[in-house]
C-alpha cells in the first residue's frame, strides 16, 4: 500500500537510500548525513509500505524532479507499480536508475520507457592539493552573504547562466533555492564590477567527503576560466575546512562541466540514468 511519508519514516528512509546506493553503485560508501541531504532536495512523499515497514519510496523536487527508491533485497516490481504511478499522478513522467540496476530498467523498459540521458558523480581525492585559483582580470570572488544577495545570485543561476537548459537541471524560485543553501554551505560569488557573474557553493559532511552542489558562470563571462577558478577556489576552501576528498555530480549533457571537473582530476565513481 502507499501512504504519506511521515517524519517518523526518515531513518527507514535513510536506509533505502544507503541500500540502494551498495547494491548498485560499485563506490565507497556515503554518510547518512549525505543521504539526508539528499532526501531534503525532494518535497515530502509516499511510501510503499510492506509486512508494516517501508520498503519504497517516491519523492518529486519542487521543478520536477523524481526520487524512486526500492529495498534492493526485494523484487521491485509491485513497488514500482505503485510509485510510477505515483509520481505520474505528480505530472512526473521520469523515473533514474542507477546504471547497475538491471531489474528496475527492465521493467522501465518492459513498459514502453526509454532512456533520456545520463548523469554521473565524479570523486576526486585530496591529494595532491587542488592547483591554485587564477582569476580573470576584473574578476573578484566574496563570500556569499545570505539575505540581501539571495536574489542577485538566484538571478545569475537561473536567468545569467541559463541553468535550467542544462538537460537535468531543474528551476527553483527564489524561496527554494535559498532554504536549500544551509548553513553548513560554504558560498562564493564572483562579481565583476560589483555585479554577480559566478556562483559556487558546497560543503564538509562529517565523513571528510567534500560536495560541490552548484557551479554557475554567466553566460557573458564563460571561456575565459572562470568555471575553473571557482572550482579550484572551493575546493582548496572545502580543504581548509576538513575536507579528504572530493565529490560533485553533473549531468552527462554538461559536456563542458565533464572536461573540466576531469581536468581538475575527477574521475567517475556513479552513474544513473533517466528514463521517460
Amino acid at each position: 500500500m502507499l501512504r504519506p511519508a511521515t517524519p517518523g519514516d526518515r531513518a527507514a528512509l535513510l536506509a533505502l537510500v544507503l541500500a540502494e546506493d551498495a547494491a548498485y553503485s560499485g563506490a565507497a560508501a556515503v554518510s547518512t548525513e549525505e543521504a539526508g541531504a539528499f532526501l531534503d532536495g525532494f518535497a515530502p512523499g509516499v511510501v510503499f509500505d510492506a509486512d508494516g515497514r517501508p520498503r519504497g519510496y517516491a519523492a518529486v523536487s519542487e521543478g520536477g524532479g523524481t526520487l524512486a527508491l526500492v529495498d534492493p533485497a526485494d523484487d521491485p516490481g509491485p513497488a514500482l507499480d505503485e510509485l510510477v504511478v505515483w509520481l505520474r499522478e505528480q505530472g512526473a513522467d521520469e523515473v533514474h536508475a542507477y546504471a547497475a540496476d538491471a531489474r528496475r530498467i527492465a521493467w522501465l523498459e518492459a513498459r514502453g520507457y526509454r532512456h533520456r540521458r545520463s548523469a554521473f558523480d565524479l570523486e576526486r581525492g585530496g591529494d595532491p592539493p587542488p592547483a591554485p585559483a587564477r582569476w580573470p582580470p576584473g574578476v573578484a570572488v566574496e563570500r556569499h552573504r545570505p539575505g540581501p544577495e539571495d536574489a542577485a545570485v538566484h538571478a545569475l543561476i537561473y536567468l545569467d547562466a541559463a541553468w535550467t537548459e542544462v538537460p537535468g537541471h531543474t528551476a527553483r524560485s527564489l524561496d527554494a533555492w535559498r532554504a536549500s543553501v544551509t548553513s553548513a554551505d560554504r558560498g562564493w560569488v564572483a562579481r565583476r564590477d560589483g555585479r554577480p557573474v559566478g556562483w559556487v557553493v558546497g560543503r564538509v559532511f562529517g565523513d571528510g567527503r567534500g560536495w560541490i552542489d552548484q557551479l554557475a558562470v554567466a553566460r557573458s563571462e564563460r571561456g575565459i576560466g572562470l568555471g575553473r577558478a571557482l572550482l579550484l577556489h572551493a575546493l582548496d576552501d572545502l580543504r581548509a575546512h576538513g575536507a579528504t576528498m572530493f565529490a560533485l555530480g553533473v549531468q552527462g549533457a554538461n559536456e563542458a562541466a565533464v572536461g573540466l571537473y576531469r581536468a581538475a582530476g575527477f574521475v567517475v565513481t556513479r552513474q544513473w540514468r533517466t528514463y521517460a
